[in-house]
């Protein structure tokens, strides 16, 4: 598996944006396919954040991460965030999804950022297991959520 920048393999945004139209939409039913190909497209750049990677298995693209200034408006106190933590289907409980969460802590560091938040509907357990850390069970957008957070010492 290759982990490398979304800026260097940007044929794959519009993958990316039916996955996380199909994964997330409920979270933002404002938003429309348009909105997120636009959002994913901002985070392909290397030197500043938001800033995305991607795996691959040879030519088959795995998932992607993202590390992002806001990824909660209601927690806008709370920055920089890792968010859009996405592994295809039918590449899940492989440690693609754990590999990833450590790139991007990494990719972190190299910004000078020791402390990260994410928000996870459903994946709290998997979060918990890579070392991060509740800091509060809340409601977002009318969902259930786990806010996380994690002091990235590597």
């Amino acid at each position: 598996m290759n982990i490398e920048y979304l800026a260097n393999h940007r044929e794959v945004i519009p993958t990316l944006a039916r996955w996380f139209y199909e994964e997330w939409a409920w979270l933002h039913p404002e938003r429309t396919y348009a909105d997120v190909e636009r959002l994913i497209t901002e985070r392909a750049q290397k030197n500043r954040i938001p800033v995305a990677l991607v795996a691959f298995d040879d030519e088959e693209l795995l998932g992607t991460i993202c590390l992002k200034v806001h990824d909660m408006d209601t927690r806008r106190d709370l920055t920089p965030w890792l968010a859009g933590l996405y592994v295809s289907a039918q590449r899940r409980h492989q440690g693609i999804g754990a590999a990833l969460v450590s790139a991007i802590e990494r990719e972190a560091c190299d910004f000078g950022i020791n402390k990260l938040y994410l928000y996870t509907p459903e994946s709290e357990d998997f979060y918990a297991k890579c070392g991060w850390q509740i800091k509060e069970r809340t409601e977002y957008h009318n969902c259930r959520i786990t806010l996380m957070e994690k002091v990235i010492v590597l």
